[in-house]
């Protein structure tokens, strides 16, 4: 396994496993934004060719942000999602660097998922998607 900079030749693939998962609903367009932002780190993992997740994070000094990261559901719990994190945590260079996150309260398995890897829960926002779901607001702390 590789991990890489996202290209735009990564985005069919990006998209497909987006698909997949029906998780959010971002298109090319959006993701194309995301690779040539210079704020924006987005890292693959590929095994020969093949895409089996991505993450994209907001570098943005102190207070960093991970927008999106998702694994091929058939690569789950191998230790993919856990590269990709550890690749964009690796960024956060100071100490006292944070990188926040959202993710729907009722996902438990990322909720787990995160906080195994040292995120901690600091908020809730009510309400906050679309279908009226809470949203769990987490931080990490270099």
């Amino acid at each position: 396994m590789l991990l890489r900079e996202m290209t735009e030749n990564d985005l069919p693939q990006v998209l497909e496993l987006q698909r997949e998962l029906a998780f959010q609903d971002w298109n090319e367009k959006q993701f194309l934004s995301e690779i040539r932002a210079s704020y924006a780190y987005c890292v693959v993992c590929e095994d020969e060719a093949k895409l089996l997740g991505y993450a994209i994070f907001h570098l943005l000094g102190p207070d960093s942000e991970l927008l999106s990261i998702a694994t091929r559901a058939s690569e789950q719990r191998k230790g993919i999602g856990s590269q990709l994190l550890k690749a964009g945590l690796d960024k956060l260079t100071e100490n006292g660097d944070q990188c926040f996150l959202e993710v729907r309260d009722g996902n438990a398995k990322a909720r787990a998922f995160y906080e195994k890897h040292g995120f901690k829960l600091y908020s809730v926002r009510k309400k906050y998607y679309s279908d009226g779901e809470d949203a769990a607001l987490y931080k990490f702390c270099r």
